[in-house]
């Protein structure tokens, strides 16, 4: 498989020029104080991380539960536990760092309570269907994202948990935040906030590391505690800034081929620094 993933990263890198020019922007106008090697070798490995992720998606409808579990390790789990254990449910925000696919399949095995992840459906509804029965299999209850308040609400008083991978551009969304993020303005989608104050959540950063080639480890993170009642642009600001940690440790790992800085930000705003991590 792997060594099909490798033809696959040479034909979109080399061949193809796959998105080339995008990555290759935004790794120079977000990581300026590489030098131009350094540039050129996180853009080939990238490559080859996608294309490596892509070929392990489909996996997933064959994978047994046992390899999941030792292929995506969840050692800091127990901090989330311990939080449901006392009633409290649990936010879980990731980014399009590694392969977020299997992780989600590992947080619904390793949460032990109905585990809700929201995700933009496709236009097309038979694309739809394939990927809800491959990221459904392990329990995973895949929720589009403009039905999630109404989840939160109905939910409220039991023991659950929502994953969200919450670094893409909000397009679509009415409501933005503008960050100071990888040295550019830019736009957040403030869901996180509004899901984590209107249900009491607990929120946790997961940071996700590849230990080597189809095997992954996350870190759960601390964002806030449940009841903090932050601000939206104090919540995201956090995930922000453990997004931005998280790409410059492990910078191949990350969706450079996404035209994340597509939005232009309203000429008044001004955008707030990231807050300190805690």
């Amino acid at each position: 498989m792997y060594a099909l993933a490798a033809l696959l990263a040479f034909l979109m890198r080399d061949l193809l020029r796959y998105r080339v020019a995008v990555a290759r922007s935004n790794l120079a106008a977000a990581l300026p104080e590489l030098d131009a090697a350094t540039r050129a070798r996180v853009l080939r490995q990238h490559y080859d991380s996608l294309a490596d992720v892509l070929f392990e998606l489909p996996r997933l409808a064959t994978m047994p539960e046992a390899e999941l579990r030792v292929r995506m390790t969840l050692p800091d789990m127990p901090a989330a536990h311990a939080q449901l254990a006392e009633g409290r449910p649990v936010l879980v925000l990731a980014a399009h760092q590694g392969n977020w696919e299997w992780l989600l399949q590992a947080l619904a095995l390793g949460f032990g309570v109905p585990f809700l992840a929201a995700y933009k459906p496709p236009h097309s509804g038979r694309a739809d269907q394939l990927m809800l029965g491959l990221r459904g299999r392990f329990g995973t209850r895949m929720v589009p994202g403009k039905r999630l308040l109404r989840e939160v609400l109905r939910r409220r008083g039991s023991a659950h948990a929502i994953g969200m991978v919450a670094d893409q551009v909000p397009t679509s969304s009415p409501g933005r935040v503008w960050l100071r993020f990888m040295g550019r303005e830019t736009a957040f989608f403030p869901g996180p906030a509004e899901i984590a104050r209107a249900g009491g959540y607990t929120v946790y950063f997961l940071a996700l590391r590849r230990m080597s080639r189809g095997y992954y480890e996350t870190r759960f993170e601390l964002i806030a505690n449940a009841g903090e009642n932050l601000d939206v642009p104090t919540l995201i600001g956090r995930y922000a800034a453990r997004v931005e940690a998280l790409v410059r440790e492990h910078p191949e790992d990350w969706a450079w081929t996404h035209r994340r800085w597509k939005l232009e930000p309203p000429p008044t705003a001004l955008p707030p620094a990231l807050p300190p991590t805690a």
